[in-house]
């Protein structure tokens, strides 16, 4: 156990109980009988379930808060919209290999976590459709939404729709930023590893001054080519100023349009070049299949450009591992403790219950309920 600044909240370092594995869970004969079926309407084994409220883990967006206090101190709008859509990147780090299942939260049933730099509450508004609701406040921000969850078997894979919109307000500035999370999918539910996918496309619009930016999460066609994301920051003349690139579940670069415009035109000009290249070894290739008079004394061969060099100028196809591109670095994914992979594979934010503050939290916080408490207490 370790304790805060706040002598009031003692956290413990883990869950005290390992996650059954989903090699012991007969998952088919659960889902036999749900294809295409809204899954949160579905009675599912407890088994199959995280120790967790559905509202404890939206608390999880909020696992890297310090970005909103950067973006809240930086002068340009430019700066302040690239580390808004950090966050956003950011808050969706969390699902990365979380295949359980949360609690479905009870009508009423509230989750409230405070820490020395934010606090938040969350709370259960409504039963059907499930719609859950958070809020969380600093002195630099609001961060505050809503959330729908629609979720579907399609036969090999879980589609997961976090219907709803979440809004961040900057305080100094008196700006607001929205947007809608992409959606998520669990492939080989039935057959294979199990690994999580967020695809789609996500619009950050500020409404104070015109300034978006949009997030593309690409679709992979297989796990060893997933994570990827790739965006723009556009000013309110539709310019664009920031290049944003990386990993949803690693990390997240940014390059000037200058640097990463001047970048793709090297690029371009080694591209050339290299097709220039082979054209030439093809032409060369014919001509060596004819003798040639020794009286010349020409090596044919020492005019070829030094494929090599050629390739050490060019670009990764992948920008976001380049290091050809000026870039720098907004948001790297804290590493999960060791223990993660037998607890549900929750980030060591949610694993740190705050044991004072249970004996003066509500008896409808879902901390209190005895199905999820037994589990994690």
């Amino acid at each position: 156990m370790t304790t805060s600044n706040n002598e009031s909240f003692i956290q413990r370092t883990c869950l005290p109980s390992e996650m059954l594995q989903w090699n012991d869970r007969n998952i088919m004969s659960v889902l036999k009988n749900c294809l295409g079926k809204e899954l949160s309407k579905v009675t599912m084994p407890v088994t199959l379930n995280e120790p967790l409220s559905f509202l404890q883990r939206v608390c999880e967006y909020m696992e890297y808060a310090e970005i909103l206090n950067k973006a809240n101190k930086e002068e340009d709008p430019a700066d302040r919209m690239k580390l808004v859509a950090t966050f956003a990147v950011s808050a969706l780090a969390s699902n990365w290999e979380r295949v359980g299942k949360p609690f479905n939260p009870l009508l009423g049933e509230t989750y409230e976590l405070q820490r020395n730099d934010f606090k938040i509450l969350c709370e259960q508004v409504s039963h059907h459709p499930p719609i859950s609701a958070f809020h969380a406040e600093s002195s630099n921000y609001k961060f505050y939404g809503s959330i729908n969850p629609k979720i579907k078997f399609m036969g090999k894979s879980i589609n997961i729709q976090p219907k709803g919109m979440v809004t961040v307000e900057l305080t100094r500035w008196n700006e607001a930023y929205s947007w809608s999370n992409v959606n998520c999918c669990v492939h080989n539910v039935v057959v294979g590893k199990l690994w999580i996918e967020q695809l789609g496309t996500m619009e950050i619009k500020n409404h104070s001054n015109g300034y978006r930016a949009i997030l593309d999460f690409k679709e992979a066609s297989s796990s060893q080519e997933a994570n990827k994301v790739f965006g723009i920051v556009e000013n309110d003349e539709k310019k664009v100023r920031y290049r944003l690139f990386g990993k949803w579940n690693e990390f997240l670069k940014c390059a000037s349009e200058e640097d990463y415009q001047l970048c793709m035109q090297q690029k371009h000009v080694n591209e050339s070049m290299s097709s220039h290249d082979r054209n030439s070894k093809k032409l060369f290739s014919k001509l060596n299949s004819f003798k040639m008079p020794s009286f010349l004394g020409v090596n044919i061969q020492d005019d070829l450009v030094g494929t090599s060099e050629l390739k050490s100028l060019s670009l990764n196809e992948d920008a976001d591992i380049s290091s050809d591109i000026k870039s720098a670095l907004l948001w790297k994914c804290k590493e999960r403790p060791a223990y993660s992979s037998k607890t549900s594979r929750c980030s060591l934010m949610l694993s740190t219950l705050l044991h004072r503050i249970l004996c003066v939290t509500p008896i409808q916080d879902c901390a209190q309920i005895y199905d999820i408490s037994k589990k994690v207490m």
